[in-house]
């Protein structure tokens, strides 16, 4: 029984460890990546604001459901692995920029995501910088210091490579867009 007590109170004090250096780290964060592909601008921007089809390319995404939209907004689901995420198209520029923010309510993160394509001798850069937030203090340190930041990005970037012919493209660290207005 003595082991089973200690093994208690380090559990416990890990946690309690883990807690506390969350707390000390910043709510926000920025991060980005980005990838070429040898496709047109437009084919790109298709693909990335082409929600329904998320199922096809996006890793992780199950399902797409659209929401009602809000004051103007048009919002939709992700389901995946970890449950559903809805997210609101906060921005979309044809051809040039795709912003979608976290809009779940009492979830642990939030934040946005910017898709920016850059097109130059017939290759599109797409960079994407997520401006997120992470409330919880345990999931704020397992993101920074366990998981990362970018994980998730980079994912995404090379399923939207693979999607446009170049699963060998390489992801890039990069400095992030500044957060949307």
């Amino acid at each position: 029984m003595k082991y089973v007590w200690i093994t208690l109170t380090v559990l416990a004090a890990i946690v309690a460890l883990v807690a506390l250096v969350g707390a000390f780290l910043p709510v926000a964060h920025a991060a980005a990546r980005r990838v070429t592909l040898r496709a047109p601008r437009s084919a790109v921007f298709a693909t990335i604001a082409g929600v329904d089809g998320y199922v096809q390319w996006h890793p992780g995404v199950k399902k797409v459901e659209w929401l009602p939209d809000a004051n103007g907004t048009k919002r939709f689901r992700e389901v995946g692995p970890h449950g559903p995420m809805d997210l609101a198209i906060e921005r979309s520029e044809p051809d040039r920029l795709f912003v979608t923010r976290i809009v779940t309510e009492g979830s642990p993160f939030g934040g946005t995501w910017t898709f920016r394509m850059d097109e130059r001798d017939g290759a599109t850069t797409v960079t994407l910088t997520e401006n997120g937030e992470v409330y919880n203090v345990i999931f704020r340190c397992l993101a920074r210091f366990v998981f990362g930041h970018t994980a998730t990005i980079e994912a995404c970037l090379r399923a939207l490579a693979a999607k446009h012919g170049a699963a060998d493209a390489t992801v890039e660290a990069t400095e992030p867009d500044a957060p949307p207005r």
